[in-house]
């Protein structure tokens, strides 16, 4: 499949159903922001519209042919792609009643007519309910992709009628690979700043449109700003630094959600600490450079990191709770036995 990097099994096997005509009228495509599920639908609906099935000789989708090029370029009217609006937090049920009515128009020249849903899974419930309708005698050239990171936010009854495809989580090693083949900005920040660009695939939690977002320093300069604070609260806490912990506390934020994310961030990094006190080689998830990990880790007693993990799960928590941030944040540092 053309531009997809890595989800060999789920390409192979959605290119093998439209082989063998036994493509389901709709699929659920699962999996983290960035790990290509548009791109993978995308293709999807290029092999349906590919001229070159029977030509074993090409790749499939061959991309060469009309249809192929047609999807491929965003110029078949047949491809549809559904998202909500960006002022709205959910995928409301007019879009869903303005679908209802479109699916029923035969295709202009393919010989199906493909929508692209994007976060399902945001779906409102009356929403969700009207598509059910549809979703149950849709017209035989009609197929869905259902796009969502959370399945289970869809209702059963939708699950029953669509097989959820799962994307696998891509390594840093094709991620690195494909933005240095595909992308100057990531070839120029490896030279200039390996070090910035490590933490950048790191952080990318193994998804290229993530990392690609991230090549714009203005979407990662935040990021960075947390994995700092994160390295930092961390060494101060294995020293025992209180005052040093105290004056680091309103570096975190006072929004729930950029909490959320800082405090997510520290657990990752604690369990990565965890990890290499059982193993040298344990893969990980938060920190970028092995050396700088084992270090803390070796700095730190099992007991006290487990410890300052369970206290950051309570943290974070009490905030999904709406607890008072800095309270919250004390409170940390109480059950951590920081102070």
């Amino acid at each position: 499949m053309t531009g997809v990097v890595g989800n060999k099994k789920l390409c192979e096997k959605l290119c093998l159903d439209v082989l063998m005509d036994k493509l389901s009228h709709a699929c659920i495509i699962e999996g983290p922001a960035g790990t290509g599920k548009h791109t993978i639908a995308k293709n999807a609906a290029a092999a349906l519209a590919c001229q070159e099935k029977a030509n074993s000789s090409l790749p499939f989708p061959c991309g060469k042919c009309i249809g192929c090029r047609k999807v491929f370029e965003g110029k078949s009217p047949d491809v549809i792609t559904v998202r909500r609006a960006p002022d709205k937090a959910t995928l409301g049920v007019d879009i869903v009643r303005d679908l209802k009515k479109d699916v029923f128009t035969v295709p202009n020249d393919l010989d199906f007519k493909i929508y692209i849903i994007e976060e399902a899974d945001k779906m409102t419930e009356e929403a969700q309910n009207a598509f059910l309708l549809t979703l149950e005698e849709p017209p035989s050239f009609v197929r869905f992709f259902l796009l969502c990171e959370h399945s289970e936010l869809l209702l059963e009854t939708i699950r029953s009628r669509a097989p959820v495809l799962r994307t696998e989580p891509i390594a840093n090693s094709d991620i690195d690979a494909y933005l240095q083949r595909t992308d100057r900005r990531a070839q120029q920040l490896k030279l200039s700043s390996p070090s910035e660009y490590a933490e950048l695939i790191v952080s990318a939690k193994n998804g290229i449109g993530s990392a690609l977002e991230y090549l714009d320093p203005s979407s990662f300069a935040p990021v960075m700003q947390t994995r700092t604070l994160v390295k930092e609260f961390i060494g101060a806490a294995i020293g025992h630094n209180t005052g040093e912990l105290l004056v680091m506390l309103p570096r975190f934020s006072s929004k729930r959600d950029t909490l959320t994310e800082q405090l997510s961030s520290l657990s990752e990094a604690m369990n990565d600490l965890m990890l290499i006190k059982k193993s040298d080689n344990a893969p990980l998830s938060f920190f970028e450079n092995r050396a700088v990990a084992m270090e803390l880790s070796d700095r730190s007693s099992l007991s006290f990191l487990y410890t300052m993990s369970c206290a950051v799960l309570t943290a974070l928590d009490s905030t999904s709770k709406n607890a008072n941030v800095r309270l919250t944040l004390v409170k940390l540092l109480c059950d951590a036995e920081l102070i």
